[in-house]
């Protein structure tokens, strides 16, 4: 699977996250706005959104081929494309204003590579409770990035599972924490996770404490019918 953002839901997960104000977040916004205007059914891949948006608006798009595009009333759906349009315009011209780009790709790709930075750490969002030293967990805290293997009930394998603590850079036995995970083997696991499911975390064989999955943010890993029923 690859690690680069290419789906709405995973960078729409990723900008609710970020808790920040700053324009790169405005900017994924107005463009995310456009990807959930535009009249594809069932749009989720960034590349196809975008390769459609040229082919309608025109390439390299910029904000005059946008405001040009004269609006055909006999064309189905023709009024959700021109308000995508108008997002992506509005896009760029903020961009061109607060961070001196007016290049549509450059501007999507700035975007992706900032979220692609907060992607690298994590893949949902869950709740850890550690056992005690006397429940066989650890005899010392744990630190933020620690990465114990993680096991779900379905499936055999396990995999590494770094923790970055919210709020916390240590957690002692017997606490409990909310936490970003991200997953050594997440294609592995492609549809197989969703809010609620509960696994284990372990050193080797033991149990050290059990996670409670609270936020999927790598929208690959969610299970289609859960994700269906949102």
């Amino acid at each position: 699977m690859d690690r680069a953002i290419t789906i709405f839901g995973t960078l729409y997960n990723l900008v609710e996250l970020d808790e920040s104000i700053h324009k790169v977040k405005d900017l994924a916004h107005l463009f995310l706005n456009a990807m959930n205007d535009w009249p594809t059914y069932n749009q989720k891949n960034i590349a196809d959104f975008v390769r459609e948006l040229k082919e309608y608006f025109g390439s390299p798009l910029t904000v005059e081929k946008i405001d040009s595009k004269k609006l055909n009333t006999n064309e189905e759906l023709v009024g959700w494309r021109h308000e995508a349009g108008s997002a992506i315009a509005e896009m760029i011209e903020m961009s061109t204003q607060f961070c001196r780009e007016s290049d549509f790709d450059k501007i999507l790709q700035n975007i992706l590579n900032y979220y692609g930075e907060e992607f690298s750490k994590v893949d949902f969002i869950a709740e850890l409770k550690y056992r005690t030293t006397e429940e066989g967990g650890r005899r010392t805290p744990a630190h933020s990035g620690y990465r114990p293997q993680v096991k779900f009930d379905f499936a055999e394998m396990q995999t590494s599972g770094q923790q970055t603590f919210i709020g916390k850079d240590l957690v002692y036995p017997g606490e409990t924490v909310k936490a970003k995970i991200k997953i050594l083997s997440p294609d592995y696991f492609a549809n197989q996770l969703y809010e609620g499911l509960m696994y284990e975390f372990r050193e080797g064989a033991t149990v050290i404490g059990t996670g409670k999955i609270l936020e999927i943010i790598n929208d690959k890993l969610e299970k289609v019918e859960y994700a269906d029923n949102r």
